[in-house]
């Protein structure tokens, strides 16, 4: 029981945060993804924060056609991809895939798409798998199967002195050969000039002596002792390969990497000695095994401490649910072999077992990306440099709400079993390619800048963003009832344009960043007035219009075109319903298709004057207040 609540202190760890620091992740591409460029580039750069190598599975296609590789790529400055296109491509879209071995020996690739001239930059070629290739984990299963039984042995020979010294001899060197092969094929994947490569070319060398002397020992006995204690230098060089030693995780990571792969080991020798040698002494071998997986334990807390930031990346990320599959299997072993205990050649023959499984694990997680790599990942951004179509309309039967969610128009269009949502693009149209989710469910696209689930909608909608820089969340409250207000909306409007005059104050946003106040006059039948407080006045009346930029400067005067006042923000309704209603106030919702622009109007049930209309369109975020209706006269050309 000591050692099962010793492991389950990994878990516990998980959960507190590390510091995050990545290694490969994308800084920039050149030209950007989602670019339209005017001028046909000659390479696409892509540009890491750490050192790379080419990796395999390079392309680049004009949209609908062939490659337009011109060359071969290469790496410039150890940390820039180039990959060369042909001379003067024509004006369309095209995509391109790149693909690298980062500094530690991970596989990466991405697509990013741009076009020329005029066009809708949409990625046509797919991002190849980011996940370890069944090839390199059998690679990496045999380099730590060689690894631990080579170290293994040489501790439980070390502590133990059995007499069969051949044998442990002939054990040691087959396993060394083992690790060697891995470990060669490793240093051939990822290359020689990358840090991982270097680390599994020493691991290579130092395996190879070590078999050699082993092999040596057969025959003289007295070298047996020295290829045992070089043996234990094997833990040293996979520590400098991996994760511990990624730039800005703390050093201290690099021998506690190495100490959790001789604590495995030190397990691993104890039950391979209960059944290669014929003198062991069983209890230094039952407490090399209990203290290899106390060893186990506690360096595996300061791994973890390292490589996951938060509690939900063990089953948010790929590195997480591995982790979990490799501590379950952990647990499993000892578990069984606890209830084996008074059998112990058959306990260290399951043991073995579940510890053939527990490599696999081992061999995915060391080629996966850590929790803290996924954190610091910066985000992806869609190019909004170009208008996009405009998205679709909402279905007749659904209630729309919209509101500013940082630089995007979102609106939601709720129907009884149906929740979408439009996000419109600052540049105009909607905004398609991100990563959308309603209430916690991954949306569907349904068109430009729609996104739907199958789900009623609830009490509140809940929409997360991503790919449009960093993730942004908002919350809808969902109306609670609902009732058609076709009729009702046209009586307001019928109301308001016969006014006399209409006095509201306007704020008026395109971002967070960027809005803009005003005090707004309109009167009957073609004069309208603004004024920014301390900024620019207006003045329209019939055909002639006078502007100044500040208060104290000059007026100047231009045509016109005449603008019968007062008039609404809308042109065209649709979708109009009343969504809250009280004693003095009714809250009505409609969109505007020709824009489309999303409104609410809160209305006096008494007079049918609104107090207040807000509009969410692209990059236009309105909200005017009313102040008075029916002034006399007070707009007159200026002096």
């Amino acid at each position: 029981m000591t050692r099962v609540a010793t492991l389950a202190l990994v878990l516990l760890a998980l959960a507190v945060p590390g510091s995050a620091f990545a290694h490969a992740t994308v800084v920039r591409t050149i030209p950007a993804n989602g670019a339209v460029v005017a001028k046909a580039p000659t390479e696409i750069r892509v540009v890491f924060d750490d050192v790379v190598r080419i990796g395999p599975g390079i392309a680049a296609i004009r949209n609908g056609g062939g490659s337009v590789l011109g060359d071969r790529p290469s790496v410039a400055g150890e940390r820039t991809l180039v990959i060369p296109l042909k001379r003067g491509l024509a004006n369309g879209a095209y995509s391109a895939r790149w693909s690298i071995v980062s500094d530690d020996g991970h596989l990466e690739t991405g697509v990013i798409a741009f076009a020329v001239g005029k066009g809708k930059p949409v990625a046509a070629l797919a991002a190849g798998s980011n996940s370890p290739r069944a090839t390199d984990v059998v690679a990496r299963w045999i380099f730590y199967a060689g690894l631990l039984v080579a170290v293994g042995v040489a501790l439980s020979a070390l502590v133990t002195r059995p007499r069969d010294g051949e044998r442990i001899a002939l054990l040691l060197s087959t396993a060394c050969v083992l690790a060697a092969v891995g470990a060669g094929e490793e240093a051939h994947r990822v290359g020689l000039d990358t840090r991982a490569g270097t680390a599994f070319a020493a691991e290579l060398i130092v395996a190879i002596v070590v078999a050699s002397v082993a092999g040596a020992a057969t025959l003289e006995r007295r070298l047996l002792r020295p290829a045992l204690v070089l043996a234990l230098g094997l833990v040293v060089a996979p520590a400098f390969a991996g994760h511990a030693y990624d730039p800005g995780v703390n050093r201290v990571n690099v021998p506690a990497d190495a100490l959790h792969l001789a604590g495995a080991a030190a397990w691993v020798g104890a039950l391979v000695g209960f059944f290669a040698f014929r003198e062991a002494q069983r209890r230094r071998l039952v407490l090399l095994a209990l203290g290899g997986v106390l060893l186990l334990a506690v360096t595996g807390v300061v791994r973890a401490w390292w490589e996951l930031i938060h509690l939900s990346q063990l089953w948010d990320t790929s590195y997480g649910q591995t982790l979990l599959v490799k501590t379950g299997l952990l647990l499993a072993s000892l578990a069984l072999g606890w209830l084996l205990r008074a059998r112990i050649r058959r306990r260290a023959g399951v043991e073995l077992v579940f510890v053939a499984g527990i490599l696999v694990a081992v061999s995915v997680l060391v080629l996966l990306r850590p929790g803290r790599d996924a954190q610091a990942s910066p985000p992806v951004r869609i190019s909004t440099a170009e208008p996009s179509p405009q998205p679709p309309p909402p279905a007749r039967d659904a209630v729309v709400i919209a509101k500013e969610v940082g630089d995007l128009g979102v609106a939601l269009h709720l129907q009884r079993q149906r929740t979408t949502a439009i996000v419109l693009s600052p540049a105009g149209g909607g905004l398609s390619g991100l990563d959308v989710r309603l209430n916690g469910r991954s949306a569907s696209a349904c068109g430009h800048g729609c996104y739907t689930v199958d789900r009623a909608p609830g009490a509140v909608v809940d929409v997360q963003i991503d790919k449009f820089g960093p993730t942004l969340r908002t919350t809808f409250p969902v109306p609670a009832a609902r009732q058609r207000a076709d009729g009702l909306l046209r009586r307001i409007e019928v109301r308001y344009r016969t006014r006399r005059s209409v006095f509201f104050l306007e704020r008026l946003a395109s971002s967070p960043s960027q809005e803009v106040s005003a005090l707004w006059r309109l009167e009957a039948p073609d004069r309208l007035a603004y004024q920014i407080p301390g900024g620019a006045d207006g003045i329209v009346i019939g055909n002639r219009r006078w502007d100044r930029s500040t208060p104290d400067a000059a007026w100047r005067e231009s045509a016109q075109t005449q603008l019968p006042q007062p008039a609404t923000q809308w042109n065209q309704i649709a979708n109009v319903n009343v969504v809250a209603a009280d004693a003095e106030t009714k809250t009505i919702t409609f969109v505007d298709p020709t824009t489309p622009a999303y409104f609410q109007v809160v209305v006096d049930v008494h007079t049918l004057l609104p107090r207040s209309v807000s509009m969410t369109a692209a990059a236009h975020f309105m909200v005017d207040r009313y102040i008075r209706f029916n002034a006399p006269r007070a707009i007159f050309p200026p002096r």
